[in-house]
């Protein structure tokens, strides 16, 4: 009897531990761990609840699908990112370099994404869900190329990597058909100055590394500007400046004041400007110049639209 009682047992713990073990083991299995600027995060399963600090982050994560539980300056996003368009409902974070810790904490979100001109509140962060840092500028390397890995990382953590993927693809075709549109119009050998103008005297111009430069790059397009730049990838400069790009295809990033625009090209340095005289100046639509992939292929089309209606092509 009492040999049967322990078999009788032991056979209880063996169907019980076949019973818990299947319900333990996947979640195990399904653990990733995954890297970020300053440092790793696991996560079980894909995250969905996803905070953004800017609009590079934003526009990433819309494109792969999923609507940001919390996003700073929507308006701001409307104006200037325009696509893809915002989900209907969110919390406004507030500003994009001081966010807003209480509502932060009221989206509740699975996963906080920043990049590091805000990485100082890393660790403030972190204590309302694990914060991970993906940055496209102030690195050295072309915006464009990290705007691809800023698609694939996230397109990783979200488990929607054949997503991404997709993506960039179609990025890169949209790009070169744009590219293909403007040397049609303009030939082989124009240089292009991508330019944001501050007011009636100075302007800020794009070098390689920038979002636009490097979209340019990738488009087989020279650069007048191949001086030096900051980490966004742009310099400042008078436009007295202006003089010394030579006869290249001048595109100027609205918005401009109407003010500005009206002093601007009515004084006399701009005349003289050679791009002027040429008339190979051409107004380009709103586009966000700190933006992610989807940002360089709006530029890289409304670039094409601009100079193609300027030549009648």
């Amino acid at each position: 009897m009492r040999n049967r009682l322990i078999a009788s047992i032991a056979c209880s713990c063996v169907i019980a531990t076949g019973i818990l073990a299947p319900t333990i083991a996947p979640s195990i299995a399904l653990a990733e761990t995954y890297t970020h600027e300053m440092g790793t995060v696991n996560f079980a399963t894909p995250p969905n609840r996803i905070a953004v600090s800017n609009w590079s982050l934003t526009e990433t994560v819309l494109a792969l699908g999923i609507a940001p539980v919390a996003i700073p300056e929507a308006d701001g996003y409307r104006e200037w990112v325009v696509e893809p368009a915002l989900p209907a409902e969110f919390v406004d974070l507030g500003t994009r370099m001081a966010p807003n810790f209480e509502a932060l904490r009221d989206s509740r979100p699975e996963v906080i994404l920043i990049s590091s001109d805000v990485a100082m509140a890393y660790d403030k962060l972190s204590a309302f869900a694990p914060t991970m840092v993906y940055s496209i500028y102030n690195t050295d390397q072309p915006a464009l190329d990290r705007a691809e890995d800023l698609m694939r990382n996230v397109g990783q953590l979200t488990g929607r990597s054949d997503k991404a993927e997709e993506i960039i693809a179609s990025a890169n075709q949209r790009i070169a058909t744009a590219a293909d549109r403007i040397r049609k119009a303009v030939g082989d050998d124009a240089k292009f100055a991508i330019v944001r103008i501050l007011d009636d005297a100075h302007f800020r111009i794009h070098g390689t590394t920038s979002l636009f430069g490097s979209t340019l790059a990738r488009m087989g397009l020279a650069n007048t500007w191949i001086g030096p730049v900051n980490g966004w990838g742009f310099s400042n400069g008078e436009i007295g400046d202006l003089a010394k790009l030579g006869p290249a295809h001048f595109a100027y990033i609205e918005p401009t004041p109407a003010a500005v625009k009206t002093k601007l090209f009515g004084s006399p340095v701009w005349k003289a400007l050679p791009f002027n005289r040429q008339n190979t100046v051409y107004e380009v639509p709103t586009s966000w110049t700190f933006g992610g992939l989807l940002s360089a292929v709006r530029f890289a089309e409304q670039l094409a639209d601009a100079i193609t209606d300027a030549h009648g092509s």
